[in-house]
């Protein structure tokens, strides 16, 4: 079976805050869709007045049961939020904070389409909240699309900006793109324009694999088998016992299990997803010779995409009821 929508799950880091440790690992938290103050607090008259901008971080799991691979997806804002407030994406690590946010880093939005467009145009133009925010540049992946809904009728399209540099006059932000549109797109529908966040296929991984002592594991024969839904971002210690056995802990959840025999294929459970395995390690990859102390140290990480959202709240900005930012994703599977 591929990968359906239900199985692409927002959720929550471990510090939901405006403080520089906000952010961190993926928890098991969802945040539910369409569920207001599911990211985003209300805003005060004040902060509407002073103005402000803050971060929250998010990761969308591809928790397929399957452990299939999420192929070539692609993160966008879909369109500008209707309130005075914008919002933009850009990259996060699986398990970085706030404190390490530059403000350098490319940021991907979504603007309106500023003068309609014929079938084959290679010109574009595009109604930004902010020229400042930069959010088109040359080699940049575009959504452009007529949809009102996310799932709506209408027409879609992906584009790549051409070698030359988008160019601002105001927030108008012109540029031209590699192909010709296949369809043409009015700008009083409206039509969204929307930079594009490819991070590459989403699966989860193992790495930095180091083993001390006289003992050996083929990983390359007999590789981690690791979990869609239950691997986690994490450093683990397998520490031997003596020639036989070992013990298992993790550098954020601590001891898991004290004591494991090498001569039994080990998988242990993460009770934060129903017991799913953490990993699978096989008995037939052991071999050599262990002793107390040795140790095998390797790293895992999710079959998710870390993101950090992006919110500029100018000040004198007005109140609006059911503001509201979609941040959407496609994708394939094998």
């Amino acid at each position: 079976m591929s990968i359906v929508a239900a199985e692409l799950i927002w959720r929550k880091p471990a510090e939901v805050s405006d403080a520089s440790t906000n952010g961190g690992r993926m928890t098991s938290t969802v945040i539910p869709s369409g569920v207001k103050n599911n990211i985003w607090p209300d805003v005060p008259q004040s902060e509407r007045t002073a103005g402000s901008t803050k971060y929250r971080k998010v990761f969308i799991h591809a928790a397929n049961d399957s452990d299939l691979t999420l192929i070539a997806p692609r993160v966008f804002v879909f369109s500008p939020t209707p309130g005075d407030d914008r919002v933009a994406i850009f990259p996060a690590t699986q398990s970085n904070q706030q404190s390490a946010i530059t403000g350098a880093e490319q940021k991907y939005g979504a603007g309106t389409l500023n003068a309609t467009v014929s079938a084959a145009a290679t010109t574009i133009t595009v109604l930004v909240e902010a020229a400042a925010d930069a959010l088109f540049v040359a080699g940049m992946k575009v959504r452009i699309s007529d949809k009102q809904t996310i799932n709506g009728s209408g027409n879609e399209e992906y584009r790549t900006i051409s070698g030359s540099a988008p160019t601002y006059v105001g927030n108008v932000c012109t540029f031209t793109i590699t192909a010709g549109l296949t369809n043409g797109y009015s700008n009083a529908t409206p039509t969204y324009v929307s930079g594009v966040y490819e991070p590459g296929d989403v699966k989860a991984t193992v790495s930095n694999w180091v083993e001390t002592g006289s003992g050996t594991y083929d990983e390359s024969g007999y590789p981690v088998g690791l979990d869609s839904i239950a691997s986690i971002e994490q450093t683990w210690t397998l520490t031997f016992t003596d020639a036989t056995h070992y013990s298992l802990s993790g550098n954020t959840v601590g001891s898991v299990v004290a004591s494991q025999s090498i001569g039994s294929n080990f998988s242990p459970p993460n009770a934060d997803y129903s017991n799913k395995p953490y990993f699978t390690l096989l008995a037939a990859g052991f071999g050599g010779t262990w002793t107390t102390n040795n140790t095998i140290v390797f790293q895992t990480h999710p079959a998710s995409i870390p993101l950090w959202y992006k919110r500029v709240i100018p000040a004198g900005a007005n109140s609006l009821s059911g503001n509201k930012v979609i941040v959407a994703i496609d994708g394939e599977s094998a």
